[in-house]
């Protein structure tokens, strides 16, 4: 029953929380218990003639119901309904006290239950006020004899009965509170121990979790750190395959480059054999020409003194045949036989052997040679490769001198990146190299008649340089000199 009257006048929202509903409810039972203890106090009345009190026991009841009504409705806020019960009651007191005696009623200790009420609904602050409000109302009695304004047949005077009756009252409203209070009481006991067997279930899963998670967490932890190492080892892996890859693009650089350079090389040299064999069979034309020529005129000719001067020419001729022949052999030579022993050389003692082989020449020059060997003294190259080059451009040299001066000739050597520069500077009459710079080199060329020269030496150092890994450069001057620079890589 209890439940039905509660489930009736409580609002059908929401509450913002636990303790509003708690205290909605008890608003609720207090209200009822008030109704009730009216009805009886009401009943009360005809025995002990005390007119206001059944008056005003109607009023508590209606102002009850009315309370109820608004509560249910939310007309005015929890809150307000609160105040207006603590109200109501401490205005039933206090006329209920005013018309029993005042100070000495026996229904104005019941003015203690007000703060009570007031911290069960409300707060502790209220509590305070009220109990506050309550002292005052006590002082008030103490000083004020309102006997004397009122008119005497509805001032009830203490009997017996009043007193049993208020006795029994407040025993039944203390009893009805203590009940009420029990109830509640028993209800949070009951909803905190549902609540701990929850929080015991509730901890119990999460334990079960927990362990679980535990062992997720360690199973996760083996795996990251199975991860990590797979990842270390992937790193590792592509570290390695990033230097391979290096090592792969430089090597494929390195090749390329190198494929690059033997093409250009192999074009070089394709280039070069075309040269050959064209100077080759016109320098070889022109004494056979020569010879079968001669060899036709002895045919027809019987005249003793033609014959002997036909065959002078035929002996000169096949003597020319023979020097070209020998020529071209010793490029052939020097073409198959770049393979020959790598050996140390000192450079100084190498040069005064082969100033000791053109001693003759030099004296009859009165040339002056100096030499620079200091940077780079030592050589590890095919010597009779070295030592052709430096007769050849030491000869020339001394050949292409300027009359009017000494002959001054310099050979230095020195370290140019991977290569060993040998140069050989003269002040002789120079070349003018606008015009011969692409046939400076090539065999046969002849760019001086006032010296004998077969035009061969130039092409020889060429041949033995690039044979020698390295190359030539030429640089001068008509009229001031020339220096051919040599560079060889010094074999290891």
């Amino acid at each position: 029953m209890i439940s039905s009257i509660l489930s009736y006048f409580l609002p059908q929202h929401a509450f913002a929380n636990a303790k509003q509903q708690r205290n909605a409810e008890l608003l609720v039972k207090f209200a009822c218990i008030s109704i009730l203890f009216a009805v009886g106090y009401f009943v009360d009345t005809y025995f002990t003639h005390f007119l206001v009190a059944r008056y005003m026991m109607v009023v508590c009841i209606i102002a009850f119901t009315i309370q109820l009504f608004t509560f249910k409705y939310s007309i005015i806020s929890q809150r307000g309904n609160v105040h207006t019960f603590v109200f109501i009651c401490w205005i039933v007191i206090l006329i209920l006290s005013t018309f029993s005696g005042g100070i000495n009623s026996f229904v104005l200790p019941w003015i203690t239950l007000i703060p009570l009420l007031a911290l069960i609904l409300v707060s502790e602050r209220a509590a305070w006020i009220w109990g506050g409000i309550g002292s005052l109302t006590v002082v008030f009695f103490l000083f004020t004899k309102l006997e004397n304004y009122l008119p005497a047949e509805l001032i009830v005077v203490n009997t017996p009965i009043l007193n049993a009756s208020l006795h029994i009252g407040l025993q039944f409203l203390v009893l009805t509170l203590t009940y009420v209070f029990d109830q509640q009481q028993n209800k949070l006991i009951e909803k905190i121990e549902l609540q701990n067997s929850m929080l015991k279930n509730s901890q119990e899963e999460i334990e079960a979790q927990n362990e679980e998670l535990t062992q997720s967490q360690e199973e996760l932890s083996s795996k990251r750190n199975l991860v990590e190492s797979q990842n270390l080892a992937l790193i590792e892996a592509g570290k390695i395959i990033e230097q391979k890859n290096q090592e792969l693009i430089h090597k494929n650089d390195k090749l390329e480059s190198e494929i690059q350079k033997r093409t250009k090389e192999l074009v070089e040299y394709t280039q070069q054999l075309e040269q050959f064999a064209f100077i080759s069979s016109h320098n070889l034309r022109a004494p056979i020409a020569r010879i079968l020529g001669l060899g036709l005129l002895l045919e027809i000719t019987h005249e003793p003194s033609d014959e002997s001067q036909i065959k002078t020419n035929l002996i000169l001729s096949a003597k020319e045949l023979d020097r070209v022949v020998k020529d071209l052999n010793t490029i052939l030579e020097i073409r198959n036989n770049s393979h020959q022993a790598i050996h140390e050389i000192n450079l100084e003692e190498e040069l005064a052997l082969v100033c000791t082989g053109l001693e003759k020449e030099i004296a009859d020059s009165n040339a002056l040679l100096t030499f620079d060997f200091q940077e780079a003294p030592l050589i590890k190259t095919i010597r009779p490769y070295l030592d052709s080059i430096l007769i050849n451009l030491i000869s020339n040299a001394l050949k292409y001198r300027a009359m009017e001066r000494r002959p001054q000739i310099e050979i230095r050597s020195e370290y140019k990146d991977e290569f060993i520069r040998l140069s050989v500077s003269d002040n002789g009459i120079g070349i003018n190299l606008d015009q011969v710079q692409k046939k400076i080199f090539t065999i046969y060329s002849r760019f001086h008649t006032h010296v004998e020269g077969k035009g061969l030496g130039l092409y020889l150092v060429k041949t033995q340089a690039e044979a020698l890994g390295g190359r030539v450069h030429v640089e001068s001057k008509v009229g001031t000199g020339t220096t051919f620079s040599v560079y060889i890589k010094s074999k290891e």
